[in-house]
């Protein structure tokens, strides 16, 4: 890009009279339209009055035929670009020059091909939204899929960011498609549309689209330079109770290592928690998963899922009871490593445990436990 160049935020392309006028008083300014991407192109030069019209591409094309631009500059009219799919657009200097269109039938019957490219358009995005929305349902609904989004570290922020990126192309594809159809319904029986027409709105709606997706780019860049495991901190370090079950609790010995404990963010779980205590090496040791989810179905999906993935592991999985407890299940592996998971309500705790202890024996501390973690306000 040279000095006598600049990059403008757009107009959204299907307002057509918001366009027109933007791009006029553009040129009144000195800046004259070169080329129409995502962001436009403007070529500085001596300010004047000129006329810019949008001409509907009646076909698939990249640029209007040789032909089109003898005879449009015949008549006055001098090619500039053509907006992807849309639009080519053409200015002229002598405001004696006949308009490109003279009647508003001929114009609004030109739109066909486009309405056409819009409503294939407006399909793939409903499908596309479609989609997202099915994902986030199986995402919230799926035990399979909770098992593993509940461990993933997902920040806050990235995640609402996520979503206002779709968001935000709601309310400009409400926009776009109202301004079409109300400026071809009008030209197709026979009334004419003004040429210009306030375009702060339309400009304003782009620059939120714009910098929602720049934000939520520049956000998926930052997430490629973040850590991809966090450490385990003391859990004196919280400031606030940590969900977990002690060795002491158990009535085991005590541990050669405090206990520590890993908070771990994500979307899919109101409070998702790893803590360990002991040593890995050198027995007894445990280590604790903790998760409130949103809503008991959830946990109750994730249990069943467990239940079933456990058939691929190498023990023997025995269905327990407690009376206080929504289900319990005790996994024992062939090296004597015990795994217990229980639910009560909306929450779950996975506890595996490598010692000499029989946790069917512990059912009432867990119950308690339970009972307690879920008294604890969510932070």
């Amino acid at each position: 890009m040279n000095s006598g160049t600049r990059l403008h935020l757009a107009v959204f392309p299907y307002d057509i009279p918001a366009v027109q006028a933007w791009l006029e008083d553009q040129a009144a300014k000195g800046e004259f339209l070169s080329e129409y991407t995502i962001l436009p192109v403007f070529d500085r030069g001596k300010p004047k009055a000129v006329r810019y019209r949008l001409e509907p591409i009646i076909q698939k094309e990249k640029a209007p035929d040789q032909y089109r631009r003898e005879l449009y500059e015949e008549l006055g009219w001098q090619y500039v670009c053509t907006i992807r799919q849309s639009f080519h657009i053409w200015r002229c200097d002598d405001p004696e020059t006949p308009e490109l269109f003279t009647e508003a039938e001929t114009e609004g019957g030109a739109y066909h091909f486009l309405l056409r490219m819009e409503r294939r358009g407006f399909r793939i995005w409903a499908i596309l939204l479609a989609y997202i929305l099915a994902l986030l349902a199986w995402t919230f609904c799926s035990g399979t899929s909770l098992l593993r989004e509940v461990d993933h570290w997902t920040p806050w922020w990235s995640t609402l960011l996520g979503w206002a990126a779709v968001a935000a192309v709601v309310p400009a594809a409400v926009y776009t498609e109202w301004c079409l159809r109300r400026y071809i319904r009008a030209l197709r029986i026979g009334v004419p549309q003004p040429h210009r027409r306030p375009y702060r709105g339309a400009r304003a709606l782009s620059a939120l689209v714009l910098a929602v997706w720049a934000v939520f780019f520049l956000s998926r860049v930052i997430l490629l330079f973040q850590p991809s495991s966090h450490p385990f901190e003391p859990v004196e370090n919280f400031g606030q109770p940590v969900p977990y079950v002690s060795l002491a609790e158990l009535g085991d010995q005590p541990p050669r290592r405090e206990a520590e404990a890993l908070r771990i963010q994500n979307f899919a779980a109101r409070e998702s928690w790893w803590s360990s205590e002991g040593d890995f090496d050198q027995p007894p040791f445990v280590l604790t998963k903790y998760y409130r989810m949103w809503l008991p179905f959830q946990a109750e999906r994730m249990a069943a899922a467990w239940v079933e993935q456990s058939a691929e592991w190498e023990g023997q999985l025995e269905m327990l009871s407690h009376p206080a407890l929504d289900g319990a299940w005790l996994f024992q592996f062939d090296g004597g490593v015990q795994l217990l998971l229980l639910r009560s309500g909306a929450q779950l705790l996975e506890f595996q445990y490598d010692g000499s202890l029989d946790l069917r024996q512990k059912l009432d501390v867990f119950a308690d436990a339970l009972e307690r973690f879920g008294e604890v306000p969510q932070s």
